[in-house]
């Protein structure tokens, strides 16, 4: 029984490593591409507005399921150093992908919203343009260090 319980969770611990770079390198670099290309600029802002909680919301699943594995795995074999990274890891996935959700998202489209506003009066408030600025470049680095998260444990993943 021990057998297939390591096996089942080294295998979600996979699935959900795989889920969630799956989930950035496809956005990232197939979906949001073409879009952009294909689609004109508001329309691209709904459609991105519609997939963003569900991509966020993803990410989230894909930690928790990561967390539970590693901790059984760690109640079954003992925690190593490299189970606790891997733990880590996981918990600044979580934290990062559960913060882009909500509050940076709700936020972020309130004030494109704002701009949308201001860009039909033909009158653009500089401070909130950069202030959304900031908000989209931390989105960007946050989806950046989750990839990136995500390939460090692909690595851990040979380690324990």
């Amino acid at each position: 029984m021990s057998v297939l319980l390591e096996s089942t969770m080294q295998y979600l611990h996979a699935l959900a490593v795989a889920v969630l770079v799956g989930k950035v390198v496809l956005l990232s670099f197939v979906v949001a591409p073409i879009l952009a290309k294909h689609l004109a600029p508001e329309q691209f802002g709904t459609v991105v507005r519609r997939l963003f909680p569900a991509y966020y919301f993803l990410g989230m699943n894909a930690a928790l399921v990561g967390l539970v594995s590693l901790t059984v795995l760690g109640i079954m074999h003992g925690v190593s150093s490299s189970l606790v990274l891997a733990g880590g890891i996981w918990l600044v996935i979580l934290s990062a992908e559960s913060y882009c959700r909500s509050p940076l998202t709700p936020q972020s489209n309130a004030m494109r919203d704002q701009l949308k506003v201001q860009e039909r009066e033909g009158v653009v408030d500089p401070v909130l343009k950069a202030a959304w600025d900031r908000l989209h470049q931390r989105s960007l680095y946050l989806n950046s260090l989750v990839l990136l998260g995500g390939l460090w444990l692909v690595g851990l993943a040979y380690h324990w």
